[in-house]
């Protein structure tokens, strides 16, 4: 009588786990883990390459910052072989093998023998050509928008077997950007702030629109003076003055002393953001410049320094 209870017993264990066996089901992974694909995956990349899978890359090299961040928020820095000289976040992409800058260094990458090298088309067009003539899979992203932010993401989770962390991260950054777009409701229109973005000195650049960065200031509340023009040009000082911005916003990386040598220039001592006091240098500008996962930090950050009574600082008791 035991030993067919026994057997009983044995025979429904035996059968519970053929069916977790059968139905796909898992062991929790751990981060940056992931499980072979079942089926082959196919994508389009930002290039018009169409790319296909049939495992998940374990060897990654990633040739733009941005690109670099994404692939680190996902948890693959274990699977990260190689990055550009530029990757500086987070603080452990620095301690990643180093495989050029702006130009690619093309025998070091095949080198680390990666199965995928991420990269941005119009960044590295030279290097996607040879590494693809090489067999080498390339997938380029071109994330220049907040909403191509969120498709970079998700391609990058997708190939990589890191679709619930994707999914994760964008709705993380949506949460962000909504909270701070609420809080923005009851600000009138005649009460938001002309800005000029100083993205260059010598000679004067800024950024205007169809770019991230007018995007993430429109986001944080601010209008920018400069969106009559498109893409990032050069911008006169007369322009600058006729326009004058309530804020000037320069991050600090382009040039020491940006508070002297703006209040020096001719007529610009008249511009209400000069008059006021209203020049914004101390925000990081990878944190402006890099569209990735923490370009809803940049959104809060400049609607921080623009609108501090409705964003004030947070307690470092907190």
């Amino acid at each position: 009588m035991r030993g067919s209870r026994r057997f009983t017993l044995l025979l429904g264990l035996t059968i519970v786990f053929s069916v977790f066996a059968l139905s796909g089901c898992n062991p929790p992974k751990e981060k940056g883990e992931v499980n072979v694909p079942h089926a082959l995956i196919t994508v389009r990349d930002d290039s018009g390459a169409v790319l296909k899978f049939s495992d998940f890359p374990r060897r990654i090299v990633s040739l733009a910052p941005s690109n670099t961040e994404i692939l680190f928020a996902l948890g693959l820095e274990d699977r990260i072989v190689g990055v550009t000289s530029y990757c500086d976040y987070p603080p452990e992409a620095k301690q990643k093998t180093k495989v050029g800058d702006l130009q690619a260094n093309i025998e070091q990458i095949v080198a680390l023998k990666p199965d995928l090298v991420v990269t941005k088309w119009t960044l590295n067009k030279e290097a996607v050509n040879k590494l693809r003539k090489l067999k080498i899979p390339v997938l380029c992203v071109e994330p220049e928008s907040i909403e191509g932010i969120y498709r970079s993401i998700s391609m990058i989770a997708q190939v990589t077997g890191t679709e619930n962390r994707g999914k994760d991260i964008v709705q993380e950054m949506k949460t962000k950007i909504d909270n701070i777009q609420s809080k923005l409701a009851g600000l009138p229109a005649s009460q938001r702030l002309k800005v000029f973005v100083e993205v260059g000195d010598d000679p004067l650049f800024t950024a205007g629109s169809q770019t991230f960065i007018d995007e993430i200031v429109e986001l944080a509340g601010g209008i920018n003076v400069a969106g009559d023009i498109q893409g990032y040009q050069m911008y006169s000082s007369e322009t600058v003055v006729q326009k004058n911005p309530d804020v000037i916003l320069a991050p600090d990386s382009y040039y020491i002393n940006v508070q002297q040598i703006i209040k020096k220039r001719p007529g610009w001592e008249e511009i209400k953001a000069v008059r006021n006091n209203r020049i914004i240098y101390q925000l990081d500008p990878n944190l402006i410049n890099r569209p990735g996962p923490r370009s809803a930090d940049a959104v809060e950050a400049i609607a921080r320094a623009l609108y501090p009574e409705i964003f004030p600082e947070k307690s470092r008791d907190a």
